[in-house]
């Protein structure tokens, strides 16, 4: 019997996956269901498996994160996804193998075999290794890794609300407060998601989902207003990307 888990947040593609490896796949020893990437480690913390049905799209902590934690060397790697074309280019890239949602019998058996043989092979964790690589160069982070005195801890992305300038660090400001990173504000730029992070002054750069309203001043210039209730200012320079990224 082959020994695997189930992650996935959605319960109806769980009950899907788990019918069909039940019916066609009887070598197939389901050992859990996980609905989230917390919920994973914690399961394969406690056993060892030899297989993982792994949905790449799920919010806190998505496949490829959960990955990162994990460092498997050893475990047969299925993703499931229902459309996430960057990352699929990536998998196919990397020879290991998918399935795409909704499931199809067809190809459940075959990606079984492909998964096992690539795991037994050598090369299986450079593999890993080297489609996470990929991954994180091609997408935006999701997560800022703050390092302070004695500790670090993780500011998400989409809690940020703008970003400033501060010598050869930049301050990320939440509505909880201010977080110190140590980079430059224009390697922050090229990192993050273009259509959600915004310049607005040669030192400031918004988060557009975060802005409450924009208040006009003179020359051509925005008071922008967040949902936080504070301020930022944008100079007339960036003033018409910021309008048009906003009605984007």
């Amino acid at each position: 019997m082959i020994k695997a888990i189930i992650v996935d947040d959605e319960p109806d593609c769980c009950d899907v996956l788990v019918l069909l490896l039940e019916k066609y796949c009887p070598e197939i020893q389901i050992e859990a269901v996980c609905h989230s990437g917390q919920e994973a480690l914690i399961v394969l913390s406690k056993q060892r498996v030899q297989l993982v049905f792994l949905d790449i799209e799920m919010p806190h902590m998505n496949g490829f994160e959960l990955l990162e934690q994990l460092q498997p060397s050893d475990m047969g790697l299925i993703f499931t996804t229902s459309y996430d074309q960057y990352a699929l280019k990536a998998i196919r890239f990397s020879a290991l193998d998918y399935l795409l949602k909704p499931f199809a019998r067809a190809r459940l058996g075959t990606a079984i075999e492909r998964a096992a043989a690539l795991a037994a092979a050598p090369g299986h964790a450079a593999r890993l290794r080297a489609l996470l690589a990929t991954i994180r160069a091609g997408q935006p982070p999701r997560r800022f890794l703050i390092r302070a005195p004695g500790r670090a801890y993780a500011v998400r992305v989409d809690e940020v609300e703008s970003i400033h300038a501060a010598d050869h660090y930049v301050e990320l400001r939440t509505a909880q407060g201010t977080h110190l990173l140590r980079e430059p504000l224009s390697a922050v730029e090229r990192r993050i998601d273009p259509s959600r992070f915004v310049r607005i002054h040669r030192s400031t750069i918004v988060n557009v989902e975060r802005i409450k309203e924009l208040v006009a001043a003179p020359h051509g210039e925005f008071s922008v207003r967040l949902v936080s209730g504070r301020g930022v200012y944008c100079s007339r320079t960036y003033a018409e990307r910021l309008a048009r990224t906003l009605g984007s």
